[in-house]
């Protein structure tokens, strides 16, 4: 699934990556939730991570289709969160990428996602201290 949707980030079709960048958020936000109560978690990061990738899957179109990947089983320790920071750096920059050349109403809405991605990386690599 990962590997999956950081391919169609990468992709040249817009509604791809609309569509990748939705599956992520909502991924990232379920696995921030799983971690929040952890022991030793930063409960308010965890809580904060997901409440950024929720605000930014809402600023985006629901895919047209596919269907919502399975909540993953996060590894332990702080390395374990890594693949879903560097899949919200890689929203980021994708969102950021698809905003260029876009009417001003799209443009402002990609680039406010893209911005609570880069929020949602920053918060979920805090949740876990290393």
């Amino acid at each position: 699934m990962l590997s999956d949707t950081m391919i169609a980030l990468d992709s040249s079709e817009p509604r791809q990556v609309l569509a990748a960048a939705w599956d992520a958020f909502d991924v990232a936000r379920r696995v921030a939730d799983t971690i929040t109560w952890e022991a030793g978690a930063d409960e308010l990061q965890a809580l904060a991570a997901a409440q950024s990738c929720a605000a930014g899957r809402a600023l985006l179109p629901l895919p047209e289709s596919g269907r919502p990947v399975d909540t993953p089983i996060v590894e332990a320790g702080p390395e374990g969160l890594d693949p879903w920071i560097d899949l919200l750096h890689q929203v980021d920059a994708s969102l950021a990428r698809l905003s260029d050349g876009q009417s001003t109403e799209a443009r402002g809405a990609l680039v406010e996602a893209a911005g609570h991605a880069a929020a949602g990386a920053v918060a979920l690599a805090s949740v876990r201290r290393r």
